[in-house]
């Protein structure tokens, strides 16, 4: 069963890096419909679908962590219509794209948690988790996705266990679009230094050249 974890995130881990790179490449604000058509690219969808089978694979705890974290932001669609539909509220809401490193760089360390456990062979303590255990929600954002958040709070409410965990108080940690802009555009250097967050900085150096923005 280790092994069989292992490789479904080790596949995960690597899937997300190349989802994520494509991802950027058709943000709809750098987006060419000449280059990807009206329902940009098929692989796209196939990646979203294949993460959503991997990340099932690893069990309900890493399901429910992720899906706090943003997991359903980082892959909002699976198919060409539900593609035109996020391009589309992108477009009118003004969605800057540096909220998603911001995402994938929690992702990225949630499967280093995972990872470390299964290491460890403590797998069955990570289950043990709540999805909110030392965790930053994607409920910050719940300003610009109102609509495809649900609400967290009564949730965690009606839940004795989920009031009492080692989770970031979002109150604390409201989304400012500046801070998060430099936050991630100091990914790029902090990569040169100490080679963490490699597929994030990697990708953020070049989508944020990309766009005119220094970094």
């Amino acid at each position: 069963m280790k092994n069989n974890l292992q490789e479904s995130l080790l596949n995960l881990k690597e899937l997300e890096n190349e989802y994520f790179k494509k991802f950027n490449q058709f943000y709809p604000t750098f987006y060419d419909e000449n280059e990807g058509g009206v329902f940009g690219p098929s692989e796209l969808y196939e990646m979203a679908i294949e993460a959503e089978v991997l990340l099932t694979s690893l069990g309900q705890t890493a399901v429910k962590r992720l899906q706090y974290l943003g997991f359903d932001l980082l892959f909002p669609f699976n198919n060409p219509v539900d593609w035109y539909n996020w391009k589309t509220f992108i477009e009118d809401k003004k969605i800057n794209h540096t909220i998603y490193f911001s995402i994938s760089t929690r992702v990225a360390t949630e499967f280093k948690r995972m990872e470390l456990h299964l290491e460890n062979d403590t797998w069955e303590s990570y289950c043990e988790l709540c999805e909110s255990e030392f965790s930053v929600p994607k409920e910050r954002y719940s300003g610009l996705f109102s609509d495809k958040i649900n609400d967290m709070h009564s949730e965690n409410n009606s839940d004795p266990v989920a009031q009492n965990v080692h989770h970031i108080n979002i109150g604390e940690f409201s989304y400012n679009e500046k801070v998060e802009q430099q936050a991630v555009s100091n990914l790029d250097a902090l990569h040169k230094q100490t080679g963490i967050w490699s597929n994030v900085a990697s990708v953020a150096s070049t989508v944020m050249k990309a766009a005119g923005i220094k970094i």
